[in-house]
């Protein structure tokens, strides 16, 4: 790309400048990786004429300040560094990537020396609160993931299915679980509002093979004792079945 801060190899150029940056054959967009990987080979002796060789190009090409350009490899450089401080030590990478950071915190020590408008401090601060961010965010993904493990243990692999036009049927048997009354005068079961029966009917039943979405479940079961316009009531035809209380003790 013509924007590009580095010089760029021409394609096809079997003999470049021993700084330019990129592939033979295929102009790729990439060009700060290319700078970093050409980095990694070069000698600690190399690293004022590599710095000053793109510096030169950049400069000519852009008439731009080197402190624009220092900040923008002073920026790469110690973002790629967070980077692979945050690859896996166990990984194949793992010895790579920790001679990269050696090699580019001796780059990014040079950096330092040449640092004429003490604008490397500030971005290490943007750098290690951008980086305690990301571990922050790893840890609270971490904690995610094994809160959702927990509850997967709760997730059925199938569902109990309905059989067909029979939906109403059951919600009449769930309507009668809720005014259950034990011998004692206490209802069977003890509760406040109607969200867990009707996610209790979407989310482990299906109607004739078909989920039962949350909307159609909740329309049976409406907040108030009043009707509103979206609610459903069972038709008689379908209020097959009734529970009655069998004996006046507990069961054993």
């Amino acid at each position: 790309m013509s924007n590009s801060y580095f010089k760029v190899r021409d394609p096809w150029n079997f003999k470049p400048h021993k700084f330019e940056i990129g592939t033979p054959f295929i102009r790729s967009s990439f060009h700060d990786n290319h700078f970093l990987l050409k980095l990694y080979h070069l000698q600690e002796r190399d690293f004022s004429d590599f710095y000053n060789f793109h510096l030169g190009h950049h400069t000519k090409k852009f008439s731009d300040s080197e402190q624009s350009f220092h900040r923008y490899v002073s920026e790469i450089v110690s973002t790629r560094i967070a980077l692979l401080k945050l690859l896996d030590p166990f990984s194949r990478k793992a010895l790579r990537s920790k001679e990269q950071i050696e090699q580019l915190k001796a780059f990014q020590t040079f950096l330092h020396s040449i640092d004429q408008w003490n604008s490397s401090q500030a971005l290490e601060a943007v750098i290690a609160e951008n980086n305690k961010e990301i571990l922050g965010l790893k840890e609270q993904i971490t904690d995610l993931e094994s809160q959702l493990q927990a509850l997967r243990q709760f997730e059925p692999s199938t569902k109990i299915d309905i059989r067909d036009k029979h939906l109403g049927a059951f919600i009449h048997l769930v309507h009668q679980l809720q005014d259950l009354v034990l011998a004692d005068g206490r209802r069977l079961f003890n509760f406040q509002g109607q969200a867990a029966w009707y996610k209790l009917v979407s989310k482990y039943f299906t109607h004739d093979r078909k989920p039962i979405p949350i909307e159609t479940a909740r329309n049976y079961f409406p907040v108030q004792k009043e009707k509103t316009s979206k609610a459903v009531e069972v038709p008689k035809d379908l209020q097959l079945f009734t529970i009655v209380l069998t004996g006046s003790k507990p069961g054993k």
